[in-house]
């Protein structure tokens, strides 16, 4: 007779490797869902789908990538490097096991090797290092997190004193003066932080700073969030199908708001002297941005007018011959404010 002894330990040790598997799609495939009651439409995949907003975890495992030659890598040589506590440096090892970028095939997990989902994440991290719209939106993010974690009472704070926190690393590279400068202004325009008139000069976040952080969404989603159009009331008299009658008519209206348009030139305005032009050119790029910034905020605004000033200007942007990451990133800020006006 066949035995029909049924193995556990087996059956159990599957449906953990099962359940790691999902769960580890789950992080790079998160489900994103609108925030209810502030009208968010949250980006898809802003958030958990790396490692590279965590300095830390980025660093060991390009590490980790560093060692494929020499096959296992172990963590004493690591502890050794970077003269971390072996717990610490253990904790951030189980992490990426657990995500699994990474494997340890001892029974003590002090012996390591990368595997192919790591390298496919280096590759991706590698890729997010080059993109500067990706740099600036982290940039951006992260420095209004930072200010608030730092000073969330509002008191100044010297905003050069982000690049020496380990926030200011992205996907194991360090943020520039130049990317700093350019989140900066994207928030003080839209008026997530204010400057402070010190010297050296200081910024404090404001409540709505505040608002965006508590509210968990990224800086894009919270200025894009949905927002209730006018509400109008109208009243007449009529005469329906031959007779008279009192009609009562309620209308929703969202309005025509060109505001992303001035934003956009206000910020273009601010990063005129750091896209590398020549006076005569900077003089005329500033010109331009003016001339949006007063159509947008008209109070008989018109759509024709605003189009017009705005494809002077971003014309005027496509011909700086000296491309740089604020340069991009201001550009791809003005499609986005195109799309916010127009919806095109």
């Amino acid at each position: 007779m066949a035995n029909k002894d049924i193995d556990h330990r087996a059956i159990e040790k599957h449906v953990k490797e099962i359940n790691k598997a999902y769960q580890r799609a789950a992080r790079k495939y998160p489900v994103t869902v609108p925030v209810a009651g502030q009208g968010f439409t949250i980006s898809s995949g802003v958030t958990g789908v790396g490692i590279e907003q965590d300095p830390q975890l980025v660093a060991l495992l390009i590490w980790l990538g560093t060692q494929s030659s020499r096959g296992y890598a172990n963590q004493d040589a690591y502890v050794s490097l970077t003269g971390m506590p072996p717990e610490d440096v253990s904790v951030l090892a189980h992490a990426l096991e657990r995500d699994g970028l990474l494997a340890s095939p001892s029974a003590s997990g002090e012996l390591w090797r990368i595997t192919d989902d790591g390298r496919v994440e280096l590759r991706r991290l590698a890729q997010l290092r080059s993109d500067p719209a990706a740099r600036h939106r982290y940039a951006t993010d992260t420095l209004l997190r930072w200010l608030y974690t730092t000073a969330h009472d509002q008191r100044p704070t010297n905003p050069a004193t982000f690049l020496t926190a380990a926030e200011s690393h992205f996907a194991g590279d360090a943020l520039s003066g130049t990317e700093l400068a350019y989140a900066l202004a994207r928030l003080t325009h839209s008026g997530l932080v204010e400057k402070i008139a010190t010297e050296p000069e200081t910024v404090a976040i404001t409540i709505d700073g505040i608002d965006c952080v508590l509210s968990g969404a990224t800086v894009s989603d919270y200025l894009n969030r949905t927002r209730p159009g006018d509400y109008y009331s109208i009243n007449a008299t009529n005469v329906v199908a031959g007779t008279k009658g009192n009609v009562e008519q309620h209308n929703h209206n969202n309005a025509f708001d060109p505001s992303a348009m001035r934003e956009f030139a206000e910020l273009v305005k601010q990063l005129a002297p750091i896209y590398g032009m020549e006076p005569e050119e900077e003089a005329q790029l500033v010109h331009d941005a003016e001339v949006l910034a007063d159509e947008a905020s008209s109070e008989t605004a018109q759509s024709g007018r605003i189009r017009t000033a705005y494809n002077a200007l971003m014309g005027a942007l496509g011909q700086i011959g000296t491309t740089s990451a604020a340069l991009s990133t201001t550009i791809e800020q003005g499609q986005q404010a195109l799309n916010t006006v127009f919806g095109s």
